[in-house]
This record gives structure tokens, C-alpha cells and sequence, in this order.
């Protein structure tokens, strides 16, 4: 099934993202921006519910702090959604998207389920020696999602991201920058929706993957995601450094 793409950039379009999405119980989330951190700056919010193929793109550059705290007419807003502990939100390491969240919008995340730790389980209940780093998100994609896609999908989503790093990634010949330029690049609008589009697909691959085990790692991962969101809260909190590609000590 093909996606379809919402760039939300006014109040009535965020209205109508709020609505659809407040039902959910499931929702993959990721965030873009420059340096994203609390000393960064957040400009997309890329949000997908379980139950459809709608990607929604809120475009914080554009409706800055609206873009959580607009409450629509049945009285719910991003803030809520997010901050709603009967919905699970995927992300893939949630932390410095808590601490953005936290730091720049006074958004408590609850309920998070980081496909990170997830991927950590699989590879922890294999056979021999235990990991010591943890994965990225394309290569947790391309390990376990693409080959259980056609090659078309694949092929498409490799160009998609191919096409937003030349505008983004230094290494590329591109400049972090351009999250902040509008209109945003249509190239970068696709390669947003590629980050919370197959995240779903992503856990369900990997449960599959745990068999038996999947209950007693569910706690684990639920209970280190808390940590990982409460860390990234704190005044000490450092975005960036090698202890971030370290499995969690207690693993």
C-alpha cells in the first residue's frame, strides 16, 4: 500500500492531523532538525499511526510552538498525544528527541517503545556473544525489513534517502541547514516520510524474530526506554559521544 504524504504547515491542516491521530493506539514518530538536541533546533515531526498509511509532517519551522500546544475543537493537541500513556510511540532512539521535546516544548514523552533496544534483544538472544553496540536505523531496516520486501519498495526507499542525504549531509556535499529553508525541498519531504513509514513493519519483523522470549524482553526494552526518555531529560544530558553506540550497561 502506498503512502500518502501531509505536510502540515497551518492550523486547520494541524487540526485535522490531531484528530486522526489522537485515536491511535500505535504511533511511529521521528523527528528532524539541525543539531537536534535542546541546543538544536526541531523542524519536522514525522508521525504515523498503525492503522494507516498517512504520514503526517508537522512543520515546526513553520507553526513553532502551535505545532504541540493548538488544541483542536474536541480539545486535544500534539502535546496530549504525545503525552498520552494509552498510545506507544515508536521511535528509534528516542533520546535526543526527548530532549528536544522536553528542553524545547515542555513535551513529556510517555509510553515509548524504542525499536533501538528492540533490535538490541534480537541480537542478545542469539546464540553467542552478547553485542556491544547498538544498530542504526537503516541498517536495522536493510537486515530485517527489506528482505521480506519487493525489490521495487526497497530499491525506492534506497533512493528516496539517497536523494535527501545529498541535501542535508556535509559527507554528501550537502548543509544540515536546509531543514530550516522554506519552501522545504520535495526531496526532503519524501526522505522524512522514509523514517516512520516501515517502523511498524520494523518491530513486527523483530517480535517475529524473538519467538518465545518476545514477553519477558517487552518489559526490558519498555523499562529502558523510560530510562533512555528520562535521561535525556536531565540538566547533565550530553547528545552526543561514543557511550550513545553502547548497548545499555545492564544488558
Amino acid at each position: 500500500m502506498s503512502s500518502t504524504i501531509i505536510l502540515v504547515d497551518t492550523i486547520p491542516l494541524l487540526h485535522s492531523c490531531v484528530a486522526a491521530l489522537a485515536e491511535t493506539t500505535s504511533l511511529a514518530v521521528d523527528l528532524e532538525g539541525v543539531a537536534l538536541c535542546r541546543s538544536g533546533t526541531l523542524c519536522i515531526m514525522q508521525l504515523k499511526a498503525a492503522e494507516s498509511s498517512t504520514i503526517w509532517l508537522v512543520d515546526v519551522v513553520v507553526l513553532g510552538t502551535s505545532a504541540f500546544g493548538e488544541v483542536g475543537p474536541k480539545g486535544q493537541s500534539l502535546k496530549t498525544i504525545l503525552e498520552d500513556s494509552s498510545i506507544k510511540k515508536l521511535f528509534f532512539d528516542v533520546r535526543n528527541d526527548s530532549d528536544a521535546l522536553f528542553n524545547l516544548f515542555g513535551v513529556t514523552l510517555t509510553n515509548v517503545y524504542d525499536l533501538q533496544l528492540l533490535e538490541v534483544a534480537v541480537r542478545s538472544s542469539m546464540p553467542g556473544r552478547p553485542p556491544r553496540f547498538v544498530k542504526g536505523l537503516v541498517s536495522s531496516l536493510e537486515a530485517y525489513v527489506a528482505p521480506l520486501k519487493s525489490s521495487a519498495v526497497v530499491r525506492n526507499w534506497g533512493i528516496v534517502k539517497e536523494a535527501g542525504l545529498k541535501l542535508f549531509a556535509p559527507e554528501h556535499g550537502g548543509r544540515y541547514t536546509v531543514f530550516e529553508d522554506r519552501p522545504l525541498a520535495q526531496a526532503l519531504v519524501e526522505y522524512c516520510a522514509q523514517d516512520v513509514v516501515l517502523l511498524h513493519d520494523l518491530e513486527a519483523v523483530l517480535h517475529r524474530r524473538l519467538g518465545s522470549s518476545s514477553r519477558n524482553w517487552d518489559r526490558r526494552i519498555s523499562a529502558e526506554s523510560v530510562v533512555r526518555v528520562a535521561c535525556a531529560q536531565k540538566a547533565n544530558y550530553t547528545p552526543r559521544g561514543p557511550d550513545k553506540a553502547l548497548v545499555p550497561s545492564n544488558w
